[in-house]
Parts: structure tokens; C-alpha cells; sequence
């Protein structure tokens, strides 16, 4: 059967250096095409310079992929780490230069192009340290704060995965409800007639919340070993102060003894959160997850019900809040742990074991944080919206 779809675009542009996130962008594109986007016949389709140009000749080699290009696209996606790219005739680089066509065609028509501009954080390799393009990436972030340009930043390629799972659908619903080509009807509820094993609204907001449920076990059980591990700390201090004052003359080998015993605890503190930090992130994600799938169906649908969408968002302000307070304390404790003299060989590495431990909790906190973020601007634009 004969259907209209209606098709927009998305142009990826970024350096060399970031050619997992181009590669993963597909994965992004064919799940929004498998999305329930395809009940209201939308379509996406993703430009690369990889696979929408040809070789060519032109003045220069950028022009030949603004040819091939165009300016036939809905979405810019800009990504950048590390590198700014080559230079062009008249920009520091491809991607600034495709940047600059495409704010100038939002300039013009606001209504008809999104511009979606995401950072790396991640550190760069020392050998892959590239200081005039860290220089003018800094420059281009602070042009796009002058133009009021919003930009997010990521860690690892999941990270930005999950925002754009989060942040995608709404721009592209956006466009779609904007397009001067919608009919009446197109206006209308969409009328979908679930299948047997399709999940609705209601499912995907519950099994968030049961994901969330079970976040808030897994950090406290991280929370109950930092405070355990602490408790030991004091006592072992409290022990040889005691052992000092009993015998002023106390042996080296008793103090090795106790600064060992010590040792043992973090290498314990160490093996329990090692467990929890994998459970903590893959769950994390599923919950975010299922929320955004949630939250694109009550956009898709235009859902009256609003109040079972935006009850979530005292949720995620208070979910953001307890973990930037419990992010804190464990920068205090890490930050405590390192600045512990060098004192036995087994205790310097128990507490590197411990230090490497609480950063990757700290660096998981920071992207749970993140994500948190990036949904709760989603819910908050849908509350104001619909």
C-alpha cells in the first residue's frame, strides 16, 4: 500500500577524530526509523560526507562536499573532541564552515532547521594533543554562546548515545509540526491501533521508575561502603593513637601491621563498589531510556494526560539533587584518600586501588547527571508545549 512519508535530514558534521560517534549515529537513525515515528510516517535519513558525496573537483576540497550536500537538510549535527578540522577558503575549518551555512539558513527560517551541537570531554591522549585546535574550539564555543547557540556535552560514545535518543525525536517532531505542508488532519489525534506486544506510555514511565527504584539501591550500597570504609579509618587511627600512648616506644612492625590492616579494608571497599559501578551505569541508562521512550510517545500522540508525563519531573529534580550531594561527599572522601601520606608499600597501593575506584563512581555520577539534565529539559519543553 501506497503511503506519504515524510523524510527529513540530518547532516553530521565533525573532524577526524570523532569517527565512532559518526559511525554509532546510524545505529541512532535506523532506531528512530524503527521508532514509533513510523505511526505518524516520518522518516530520517542521515548525511554523511562518507556516503552522500562523490569524488569531484572544486576550488577546494570542502566545496566539493557542499555541493554534493547542499543545503537540503533539516537538522545540523555538529560534533567536535579533540581536532577543529582543516581549513577552508574562508574558515578554520570544514566544520566550522558547515556550521556557518547552517546557522545562516536557521537565520533566515528558524522554523524550518534545528542546529544540534555536542562537545567531547574526554581526555585526549598526550600524543593526540593538538593545542591551536583546542584554541579554536574554545573560540567556537564561545561564538556559539554569543549567538546563543545551546550545546551539550559528553563523555563516552553511550553517553552521547543516550542524548541523542533523549533529544532527536522532539527536534524532529518539532519540524514536523511546523511544516507549512500539514493538513487539518495531520493535526488531529493520531489514532493508533496497539498491536499485541507494543508498550505504551504507562509501561515505559513504569518500568523507569522501577529502574530508578533500583538505582537508589545500588548508591546505597556504594553510599553504606564509603560510610563503612570511613568508620574503619577512624577506628584504626583511634587504635594507634591508643598504641602510641600504652607504648611511646611502639615497634615499626605494629605500626606496618595497623597501616596494612588498613590496606585490607580499602582493598574490600574497593571489590564491593567495583561490583555496584556496572549495575549502577547499565541501569541508570535503561531507566533514561525507557523514560524518553515515554516521553516520544506522549509527544507523537500529542496525549491530553499530561500530568503522567510531567509528574516525573519533581522526580528528576530530587534524583539530580541527591546525586550531586552524594557526588560531593565522595569527591571529599577520594580527595582524602589521595592525600594520605606514602606510607607502606601495600597501603600505597590499596590506596590507589581506592583513589581509581571512587573516580570512575565520580565520573559515572557526572554522566548520570548529565542525562538527567538533557531529560528533564525534554519534559520541561513537552510541559510547556502540549
Amino acid at each position: 500500500m501506497t503511503q506519504k512519508v515524510t523524510l527529513y535530514r540530518i547532516f553530521v558534521a565533525s573532524p577526524s577524530d570523532v569517527k565512532d560517534e559518526r559511525e554509532t549515529l546510524e545505529e541512532i537513525i535506523n532506531e528512530l526509523n524503527l521508532s514509533a515515528l513510523t505511526r505518524i510516517n516520518i522518516r530520517v535519513e542521515l548525511l554523511k560526507w562518507e556516503t552522500h558525496v562523490n569524488p569531484g573537483i572544486g576550488d577546494y576540497p570542502q566545496q566539493v562536499i557542499n555541493e554534493d550536500i547542499g543545503k537540503n537538510y533539516d537538522i545540523f549535527l555538529g560534533i567536535l573532541w579533540s581536532k577543529f578540522g582543516t581549513p577552508t577558503n574562508d574558515f578554520n575549518s570544514g566544520t566550522e564552515e558547515e556550521f556557518y551555512t547552517a546557522y545562516g539558513l536557521h537565520q533566515k527560517n528558524p522554523e524550518t532547521i534545528k542546529i544540534m551541537i555536542y562537545f567531547k570531554t574526554a581526555a585526549v591522549p598526550f600524543d593526540k594533543i593538538d593545542t591551536n585546535s583546542i584554541d579554536s574550539i574554545r573560540r567556537f564555543k564561545d561564538d556559539l554562546k554569543k549567538k546563543n547557540v545551546l550545546f551539550w556535552e559528553y563523555t563516552t560514545i553511550e553517553e552521547l548515545q543516550s542524548l541523542l535518543r533523549i533529544q532527536l525525536s522532539r527536534q524532529i517532531l518539532e519540524l514536523n509540526d511546523k511544516s507549512t505542508n500539514k493538513t487539518q488532519n495531520d493535526k488531529s489525534p493520531v489514532i493508533v491501533e496497539p498491536t499485541e506486544d507494543e508498550f505504551g506510555v504507562l509501561d515505559y514511565l513504569g518500568f523507569g521508575e522501577e529502574c530508578f527504584l533500583t538505582v537508589q539501591e545500588i548508591l546505597g550500597r556504594i553510599t553504606t561502603a564509603m560510610n563503612w570504609m570511613s568508620k574503619r579509618f577512624i577506628e584504626k587511627t583511634q587504635e594507634i593513637q591508643i598504641q602510641s600512648k600504652i607504648n611511646p616506644q611502639i615497634s615499626t612492625s605494629l605500626k606496618k601491621h595497623l597501616i596494612d590492616s588498613t590496606a585490607n579494608d580499602m582493598e574490600i571497599f574497593v571489590k564491593r563498589v567495583e561490583v555496584e559501578i556496572p549495575l549502577f551505569a547499565d541501569t541508570f541508562k535503561k531507566g533514561i531510556e525507557n523514560f524518553s521512550s515515554g516521553l516520544k510517545i506522549s509527544m507523537e500522540l500529542k496525549a491530553d494526560k499530561k500530568e503522567d508525563i510531567i509528574g516525573a519531573i519533581d522526580s528528576f529534580e530530587e534524583a539530580k539533587t541527591a546525586m550531586i550531594g552524594a557526588k560531593t561527599a565522595f569527591c571529599t572522601f577520594r580527595d582524602t584518600i589521595i592525600n594520605f601520606p606514602n606510607i607502606t608499600q601495600t597501603f600505597n597501593r590499596a590506596k590507589r586501588l581506592a583513589y581509581s575506584a571512587l573516580d570512575k563512581i565520580i565520573k559515572e555520577y557526572d554522566i548520570a547527571i548529565n542525562l538527567t539534565d538533557a531529560l528533564l529539559s525534554e519534559f520541561k519543553e513537552y510541559q510547556n508545549k502540549y
